[in-house]
Formats: structure tokens, C-alpha cells, sequence
């Protein structure tokens, strides 16, 4: 008896040891990469080539960043501008997929109509499509159909379209199953007090579905931050550079200076959405569970 119940101690251990071991190795995985870009863009360009490869830098410059916020440096003031234009294009996607996306998430929650479920679908469906695929059809219509008659290419409002469109069909999706838990008599309660259906919602349904409105948010603000080919395919100037665009432009053109200042760029760049991802993470891992179970 005590021998089985060591051989079961040891498994536990064995068990554990090897669960541990593969958490570690995620975390390696995951932050890494992360990892290596701050570790180069404090390091200087001499140790960058230096063999063998200094992992830490003994001696750390910030110059790299302090650079990125100098106006007077053209790189700096390619990443000012840059920062400016994500944190519109973002903020501008997130308030127009909230707007237009709980408006129809209210519709396909609350209404009966013919081929409700399959416009429900259809919705998720603009997500799911790969963005590769439609990059071609967008470039088509926007050139050659509306950019003669309203010029859009290469503008932030051209962004804030393609992004609204890519991301609008998650919010519904998501905001839809919020909506679908909340119980039909309060709705029901509201109308019979005099609310109309717009009072209804804004007063009832989307008080009790603050969470999921919030966790939508974020998901909608970190999508549209982090967009990358739609960026590079429909900017062609400053004028519509977003952060991911910046990093890639300062790696590969006149703007380049070195390794380190385009791990410099990638950092900051990526330095929002990782603070707010592990600031609601929670609110994100709630919201996106209730949401998808309910819709």
C-alpha cells in the first residue's frame, strides 16, 4: 500500500514538474521575441555586432527612444506623426464599430425577421475571411471608382472605413450574445412604461451589458492598432502611416539608422496593446467567453 501510494506521489511530481516545464516553455515562446527587441533597442550598434552575441547589454543607451519623440529628428518625426494617426484610426474604428455594431447586435438579439440567423452568420463571416482576400477588390473599387470623384487613398478616413468594415461583423457577433442573456421582461417592462426601442436600449439593455460593451471595445481598439497589410497597401505617405506601417517603413527606406532603432519603433508600437491587454485581461477572457457561449 505504501508503494503505490509512492509511485503516485512521484507521478504527481512528474506530472508537475512536466506541466511547469511547458508553461515555462510557452512563456519563452511568447515573450521572447519581446524580450529581444527591448534588449536591442537598448543596446548600441557596436554590440549589436559584436561576437560573441552580448544577451545583456552592459552598458544600456535609451537614445534610441529618445530619438522616436524628437520632431527634429526625421525618423522621430515620421514616428510622431505615425502615433498620431494609429491612435485615430483606432479610436475612430472602435466609436463607429460600436455604434453601428450595437445597433444591429440590439436588432438581431431583439427582432424577429426572415434570414435572421443567416445574416447573424453572414456578419461573423466578414471576420473570419482572411483580409489577403479582399485586399484586391478594395484596391479595384477605391482607385479606380471613388478615389477620382472623393479622394480616399492614402488618407486616415480610407483606413477608418476598411478597418470598420473588417472589424463591425466581431462586435455584432460579440455584443449580440451579451444582449441575448439579458432577460426579455426587462425589455418588455421598459416598453410598457412608455420607453421607446432606442430607450430601451440605451437606458436597459446597455447598462447590463457594460462589460461586454467594454471588452468589445478593447477587442475592436487592439484589432484596428494592430493592422498591418491594409496600412501597407492603401499608404503611400506620412499622411496615413500607423504605427505597424512605421516600423516597417523605418526598417526598409531613407529613414533606417539601425537594428536598434527599428526595435526601438516595434516596441513602442506594441507597447499599447500589450499594456491594455494585461490590464483588462480579465475583462477580455470574461467578455469574449460570455459572448461567444451566449451568441
Amino acid at each position: 500500500m505504501t508503494h503505490n501510494r509512492q509511485i503516485r506521489n512521484y507521478r504527481k511530481i512528474l506530472s508537475r514538474i512536466g506541466l511547469y516545464s511547458l508553461v515555462l516553455l510557452l512563456l519563452a515562446w511568447t515573450l521572447g521575441p519581446f524580450a529581444w527587441l527591448f534588449i536591442t533597442s537598448i543596446s548600441t550598434p557596436a554590440k549589436l555586432n559584436q561576437i560573441p552575441i552580448q544577451w545583456l547589454p552592459q552598458a544600456p543607451t535609451f537614445e534610441h527612444y529618445r530619438a522616436m519623440f524628437d520632431p527634429s529628428n526625421p525618423t522621430g518625426e515620421l514616428f510622431l506623426a505615425a502615433l498620431r494617426n494609429s491612435i485615430t484610426v483606432a479610436g475612430s474604428t472602435t466609436l463607429l464599430c460600436l455604434l453601428f455594431g450595437v445597433l444591429a447586435a440590439y436588432a438581431l438579439a431583439s427582432f424577429r425577421f426572415p434570414a435572421k440567423q443567416g445574416l447573424t452568420l453572414m456578419m461573423l463571416a466578414t471576420r473570419l475571411l482572411p483580409t489577403i482576400a479582399l485586399v484586391i477588390p478594395f484596391y479595384v473599387i477605391i482607385v479606380n471608382y471613388i478615389d477620382p470623384i472623393f479622394p480616399l487613398f492614402d488618407t486616415k478616413r480610407n483606413l477608418i472605413a476598411l478597418y470598420t468594415s473588417f472589424i463591425i461583423g466581431l462586435v455584432v457577433w460579440i455584443m449580440r450574445g451579451y444582449f441575448a442573456t439579458i432577460p426579455k421582461e426587462l425589455e418588455e417592462a421598459a416598453l410598457m412604461d412608455g420607453c421607446t426601442r432606442l430607450q430601451a436600449l440605451f437606458y436597459v439593455i446597455l447598462p447590463l451589458s457594460l462589460p461586454g460593451l467594454v471588452t468589445t471595445a478593447l477587442l475592436a481598439f487592439l484589432l484596428a492598432w494592430d493592422e498591418f497589410l491594409l496600412a501597407m497597401i492603401f499608404s503611400r505617405t506620412a499622411n496615413a502611416f500607423t504605427l505597424p506601417y512605421f516600423v516597417f517603413v523605418v526598417g526598409s527606406s531613407q529613414y533606417y539608422q539601425s537594428p536598434a532603432a527599428v526595435a526601438a519603433g516595434g516596441v513602442l508600437a506594441a507597447l499599447p496593446p500589450v499594456i491594455l491587454a494585461f490590464v483588462f485581461q480579465r475583462q477580455l477572457v470574461r467578455g469574449l467567453t460570455a459572448g461567444a457561449i451566449s451568441g
